[in-house]
């Protein structure tokens, strides 16, 4: 057919403009959004033509999917909306936390609903609602409404020109990536999607998982790595010395020097202590892999060495591979040398599915924030760091022998509200000059604030580890930059990707100044303790004195001992993988009943239930079935509820958005009283317990 004829055809035209025209336009829009600027994204159509067309055949090849339809409108409607949903969802992420919408967002997304209050004010979640329900009813107008095709047409033949341009997409990108027009691999996320768009870039995340086989993998190189850097399994040499110190690690949340931040002033510094042991002990910039967001990842690079570059764009490990698989950590090299091994946090322990991968790579205790007292929170909700400090003094003393604890903060968490919220007690630090916007002011001097208490915090923790008897090594630092809608230009160092660390310690090591990468901080720490245990750690200790440590040879051998130890053959440990996944305890402290209580009141039944280390999380369940819980003190709950003989009663300690039971007690039986003995449920409880004990060893036994 000739260019005249196609033109005379409506039907041809009407599919054209749905199939391609349709498509740039949204294209345009989402890149519009992408960049928060009109004139940015038109500027990206033109001064990258070939990334933007490429990127919107992404959208004419789902949308040609419309022509085997005779409801093309609609089904083009329902495509566009997903890309348009995708679209804003980023534009609304990158105003809120700096870093865009990618895959990982989509696993998070039970963990994220949580924080939609926090990070969304009322007027944001009005409009993003409004769009919503406007979208939903076009769509639904277009369905009992809309035009259909009333010609008939060859289904095969449609089919055919669909999967044809679903191929011929998928074969020109991977020209496009040969010839260096598109890559797969993004070493910032944020400047990757302003570079090749956002359809590219969320889409690559998609079918991009994992480390990739190296092209030289194979088991003669994974044994002249081993064996140029001395990182053979089998030739872990422990150290004999006894006097091995305590190690903690501070992950303080969205922590940076906001001085760093050029032509602002403040009335006073907001993080005093913080510089001051900068004077002191060892100290340098940590490069980190986010900005705004991506806790976990700072987490993963540090406890397992592993570097992010070399996974899946956008991709979080806590939420694919380690939550089915064991993997080499900073937890388990220290078993190696008798340390018991621990994780705190102060915020939900399903989030980021960390209850889930902590079993996964060596960690004994977890104490999150479900097994914690805390009366102190912050504006927006998130808990005050303070309670940290008996959460890692109690874990100490709760061994005879060393600890290394890993401690996640979260005070500094965003969203940081526009409108001021803080008392003027709870305001010391203000704005001198450098910012006009009333709101962006009230931001800024929020955060400050947080980070300020934060701070105190600190000194408090140095304090008591101080006044500690053990020797020990607190290693902190913040995981990544806070939401604020800095730019590189606005800081002084020039990166969104720099916070800084201190190696804070109580026995005199000395001072030793260094800039990092994230995945080196634990090898540095074990390298000037004498520790060498764990493949990952001996191969980056082998090449911390090098002066260039991107070296092609070092990141080569990295990926080649990533892949091997995750998705490989496992040729380092001999294949066989030699970590097991350890049987975790929530909680440092036991929590139990003791008894159960029956008190009548105004014809009304309850029932106190008499243990300890109760806490606001605590609930209790009878039957199986959740009540609704009082909480009195850390040795009682109560519940209005008339038992009878065999209830079967226990606490659980639950997530307080979601109600996901983390663990339970053991189960307390209702016996109701004896009138002749006058024997209680606690003793009954007690002596059900022995029988049960017994019978149990007579089992075994057996």
């Amino acid at each position: 057919m000739n260019i005249k004829k196609f033109f005379q055809n409506k039907a041809y035209i009407k599919n054209f403009i749905l199939v391609v025209i349709v498509p740039i336009f949204l294209n345009l829009f989402i890149e519009i959004l992408n960049r928060a600027s009109i004139l940015g994204g038109v500027k990206y159509m033109f001064t990258s033509p070939i990334r933007f067309l490429a990127s919107t055949m992404i959208i004419v090849a789902a949308c040609s999917v419309c022509l085997i339809f005779r409801r093309r409108v609609f089904v083009v409607s329902i495509i566009s909306a997903v890309f348009l949903l995708g679209g804003v969802t980023n534009a609304i992420l990158q105003s809120v936390r700096v870093s865009p919408f990618n895959v990982s967002d989509i696993a998070v997304l039970d963990s994220a609903v949580d924080l939609f209050d926090k990070y969304l004010d009322a007027k944001m979640v009005t409009y993003v609602s409004l769009g919503f329900i406007v979208v939903f009813a076009i769509i639904l107008l277009l369905f009992f409404k809309g035009p259909r095709v009333d010609y008939k047409f060859n289904h095969w033949k449609n089919l055919s020109l669909s999967l044809i341009t679903i191929v011929f997409t998928i074969v020109m990108f991977h020209i496009l990536i040969n010839f260096g027009v598109f890559s797969t691999t993004f070493n910032n996320l944020t400047n990757a999607y302003r570079d090749y768009g956002f359809v590219y870039s969320f889409g690559i995340g998609i079918i991009d998982k994992g480390v990739k086989k190296p092209e030289d993998y194979s088991k003669d190189k994974i044994e002249s790595i081993v064996n140029k850097n001395d990182t053979a399994y089998s030739d872990i040499v422990l150290s004999k010395e006894t006097n091995k110190p305590n190690i903690i690690f501070l992950q303080l949340e969205s922590f940076f020097d906001i001085k760093s931040v050029k032509d602002i002033e403040f009335n006073e510094n907001p993080i005093p202590y913080f510089n001051e042991l900068q004077e002191k002990y060892s100290t340098g910039y940590l490069n980190v892999f986010n900005a705004g967001y991506g806790t976990c990842n700072t987490e993963f690079e540090i406890m397992t060495g592993m570097n992010l570059d070399d996974f899946g764009p956008g991709e979080i490990p806590f939420k694919s591979v380690l939550t089915s698989t064991t993997c080499e950590s900073i937890a388990f090299n220290l078993k190696e040398y008798g340390y018991s091994t621990h994780a705190i946090h102060d915020n939900d322990a399903t989030f980021y599915h960390r209850s889930t991968v902590f079993p996964n790579i060596g960690y004994d205790t977890f104490t999150s924030i479900e097994y914690m007292n805390i009366d102190e929170f912050t504006p927006t909700g998130w808990a005050k760091d303070k309670c940290l400090t008996s959460e890692i003094v109690d874990t100490l003393k709760s061994t005879e022998g060393k600890d290394y604890i890993y401690t996640i903060s979260v005070q500094g968490h965003g969203n940081y509200p526009t409108t001021e919220v803080l008392s003027d007690d709870e305001k010391k630090i203000e704005i001198v000059s450098g910012v006009d916007d009333e709101g962006r002011k009230n931001a800024i001097e929020y955060y400050a604030n947080e980070i300020h208490e934060m701070d105190d915090f600190i000194r408090d923790l140095t304090k008591a580890l101080e006044d500690f008897s053990e020797d020990t090594i607190l290693v902190m630092y913040g995981d990544h930059l806070p939401g604020l809608g800095f730019s590189e230009n606005d800081l002084s160092n020039k990166s969104l990707y720099q916070t800084e660390y201190i190696i804070w310690n109580n026995f005199d090591m000395p001072k030793v100044d260094k800039d990092l990468e994230t995945y080196q901080l634990a090898a540095t720490v074990l390298k000037s303790l004498n520790m060498n245990s764990g493949v990952i750690n001996r191969y980056h200790q082998s090449y911390l004195d090098d002066t260039d440590e991107d070296s092609k040879e070092y990141l080569s051998g990295l990926q080649n001992l990533e892949y091997d130890i995750l998705y490989g053959d496992k040729i380092v440990y001999d294949g066989i993988n030699p970590y097991t996944k350890t049987k975790i305890q929530m909680g440092i402290k036991d929590i139990s009943i003791k008894s159960l209580n029956v008190k009548t009141k105004d014809d009304d039944t309850y029932v106190t239930v008499e243990g300890k280390n109760f806490n606001q999380h605590s609930k209790v369940y009878v039957n199986g079935k959740l009540q609704e819980t009082e909480y009195i003190d850390e040795n009682n709950l109560s519940i209005k509820y008339e038992p009878q003989v065999l209830d079967s009663f226990v606490v659980s300690q639950c997530d307080a958005d979601s109600g996901f039971v983390i663990s339970s007690t053991k189960e307390c039986l209702y016996y109701g009283m004896d009138s002749e003995t006058e024997e209680s449920t606690e003793d009954k409880t007690k002596k059900e317990t022995e029988k049960k004990t017994e019978s149990s060893s007579e089992k075994t036994t057996e």
